[in-house]
């Protein structure tokens, strides 16, 4: 037996969840196959950074959404439905029987992952999606790697498919950067000077609008507001996407997604998600999220808790 690779739990309908157990040097991190989920990040004696449960009953209901890869398309699309080349197909409406979010009730964060290869620092997992599973065209085969390197955690999310389909999927983190029961005190800050203003639904409106003279600027840190759960805009390129500032460490995100879903209407974390623009189907100007045969998705975030 793997010595990092450890029984965790059983789900309802009986099927066994594992942990792994990554280290190097000073750092650790623990995911489970279930969802491909994050647990657990440290430093050192240092607190764990990610809001977690020792329970995997505590993941498949109320924390379903706690560091799992959410795909193939993480947050919202209007309506539960999208032109996918020239065919309307129609997804799980689990968003007020209205919109789907997160890939609706079956996304890839109810789902076994399979552990393809690890070693003490790292892991690759990966999934397969069936042609028309939740509505989504295309047979895609998805692989995530996270992997202690660099001085912090280091995620990488390709995809592929046989046919075009919609694919965004992203890390759905929620961090406690002092590891404390509630994230009370935190200051965020995102180096962002745009973002995307939201409906009564939470869906973007399809403006781009300016951060500056809002509750949502926050390109200095400040307490979030509480009504925060919005994408905020980014360049291309791999660079810094925000940092939870909390009263004993700092963590830090990085990555190559031109968008940051930031949420925090939650009380023991801040939902912090790396991805490319929700609702890009019914917006236009946003970046596409199509993804073709012979094409590769690919994003990296990398995690690092600093003093």
């Amino acid at each position: 037996m793997v010595e990092n690779l450890a029984h965790f739990g059983t789900l309802a309908d009986g099927r066994h969840v594992q942990v792994i157990t990554l280290t190097a040097g000073d750092l650790s991190a623990r995911v489970l196959d279930y969802g491909a989920r994050l647990m657990a990040y440290q430093r050192g004696e240092g607190p764990n950074v990610h809001v977690t449960s020792d329970s995997v009953a505590d993941f498949e209901g109320a924390m379903c959404y706690a560091g799992p890869i959410i795909g193939p398309v993480i947050n919202r699309i209007t309506g539960a439905q999208a032109d996918i080349d020239g065919t309307l197909c129609h997804f799980d409406a689990n968003q007020g029987d209205r919109h789907t979010l997160h890939s609706g009730r079956t996304g890839t964060h109810t789902a076994l992952w399979t552990i393809d290869t690890l070693t003490d620092a790292a892991v690759t997992l990966s999934i397969a999606l069936a042609d028309g599973a939740g509505g989504f065209s295309g047979n895609r085969a998805l692989t995530a790697r996270y992997g202690l390197e660099d001085g912090g955690l280091t995620l990488t999310i390709t995809a592929t498919t046989d046919a075009v389909t919609l694919m965004n999927p992203g890390h759905h983190g929620i961090w406690n950067a002092d590891g404390m029961p509630t994230w009370k005190g935190q200051l965020l800050e995102v180096p962002a000077a745009r973002y995307l203003p939201v409906d009564a639904d939470t869906l973007p409106t399809g403006e781009i609008a300016d951060v500056a003279g809002t509750r949502y600027d926050h390109r200095a840190p400040a307490v979030p507001d509480p009504s925060l759960d919005h994408n905020f805009c980014f360049e291309g390129g791999f660079g810094p996407r925000c940092r939870l500032i909390g009263q004993t460490q700092t963590l830090e995100i990085h990555s190559d997604a031109p968008g940051l879903q930031a949420y925090a209407g939650g009380s023991t974390g801040l939902a912090l998600e790396p991805q490319l623009w929700p609702d890009a189907p019914k917006n236009s100007a946003f970046p596409s999220i199509l993804l073709g045969p012979g094409e590769t998705f690919q994003q990296r975030s990398r995690f690092v808790i600093a003093a």
